[in-house]
């Protein structure tokens, strides 16, 4: 005879499989009421609570997840050399799941992934991009600690513990400077707005071209790099003048431009200067060197990690006195870094190449 489950107990009483878990376990959240029928069920069904898993579960979790989208791109080496350098890797484990893969978001492998965190009981989660709703309130509901780098909360989850960039004022600068240099169209290459970074760097620089009386063109791709060597190739194609500067929305995507710029012998910056968002370790090295909105995202990683242990930490103590260990959000939890604008010579700057480095003037909190 099959031995009777949780699922047994949950289509019996009509409850669902995480509250018959929770009333079974002793854990907060289900009535005295509710708990007593369940009891009675599980008794009647002869299910046996397995005191291994049990143990197993109240062990101290040590693993932490990061969730990146397309780890194709530098800005997330970065970030996780930040979040490894928070958390003692004698003490924790890190673990890195992609949701995008080759830059193509899968809304079924999140789906797997944040029933996998659940399973192994991971302690808390890192997530670079914004995730369904639903999912952001399954991790909720079993005490899994998230914090949001790079992209937001989504909306119905805005309380949740971020540390991001201001994309709208760090792209008023970008603009900015490139008013300075006298371009007056300019042309966004961007990545989906399942990236929700993708909304406030549109309208910073919408706002920035509309005060300096130039023309901005938004240019969607998909977010990897042939996609966008494919999508800038038909729109040179579709248009007889190139743009004065492109702006290049992330690491893969300027990757893929600059290779068509080359191929097609255009002339960065004498035919169109070039920007991108995100620092890269060889940024310096190209010929030309290339301007870009450095986020910073190796302190971003750091803070995130710092900030999820003290939340671990909070539970850990209101677990060891009884109370409920469901994580505690605070205002302090949301947090902004400063961008700064690294000036070289893709966007015009510094043409005897002399390179350097300037973003102490242009600091967005």
């Amino acid at each position: 005879m099959a031995r009777s489950t949780m699922r047994d107990i949950s289509r019996v009483t009509g409850f669902s499989v995480f509250t018959v878990s929770r009333a079974l376990s002793g854990g907060d959240g289900v009535s005295e009421q509710s708990r007593e029928q369940i009891i009675k069920a599980a008794r009647e069904l002869g299910y046996v609570v397995n005191r291994a898993a049990q143990e197993l579960r109240r062990a101290k979790r040590d693993t932490v997840a990061i969730i990146t989208a397309s780890t194709s791109n530098s800005y997330y080496l970065d970030l996780m050399a930040g979040i490894q350098r928070a958390l003692d890797p004698s003490e924790w484990t890190v673990i890195v799941g992609d949701v995008a893969v080759n830059g193509a978001y899968d809304a079924r492998l999140e789906a797997r992934m944040i029933q996998r965190l659940i399973e192994s009981r991971t302690a808390g989660v890192i997530s670079a991009l914004t995730l369904q709703p639903e999912h952001a309130e399954l991790l909720a509901k079993w005490d899994i600690p998230v914090v949001f780098v790079d992209s937001s909360p989504p909306p119905e989850a805005a309380h949740f513990p971020s540390v991001t960039t201001n994309n709208h004022k760090a792209s008023m600068m970008v603009g900015q400077h490139l008013a300075g240099h006298g371009y007056k169209n300019w042309l966004f290459l961007v990545y989906p707005a399942k990236w929700s970074s993708r909304f406030g760097r549109e309208s910073g620089l919408r706002d920035a071209a509309s005060i300096a009386g130039a023309n901005l063109v938004v240019l969607e791709t998909a977010n990897d790099s042939a996609s966008a060597r494919e999508t800038l190739a038909q729109y040179l194609d579709d248009h007889a003048k190139p743009p004065h500067v492109l702006i290049a929305g992330n690491n893969p995507l300027l990757l893929g431009a600059m290779g068509l710029l080359k191929d097609r012998g255009i002339q960065v910056p004498g035919d169109m200067a070039v920007v991108a968002y995100d620092e890269f370790a060889w940024s310096t090295l190209t010929d030309p060197s290339i301007t870009v909105l450095n986020e910073d995202s190796e302190e971003i990683g750091r803070r995130a990690a710092v900030m999820l242990r003290e939340i671990i930490d909070g539970q850990e103590a209101a677990g060891r006195k009884g109370q409920s260990q469901s994580p505690v959000y605070v205002p302090e939890h949301r947090q902004q870094v400063s961008a700064r604008l690294m000036l070289r010579r893709s966007c015009g700057c510094l043409e005897s190449g002399r390179e350097t480095a300037k973003g102490s003037s242009f600091q967005a909190a």
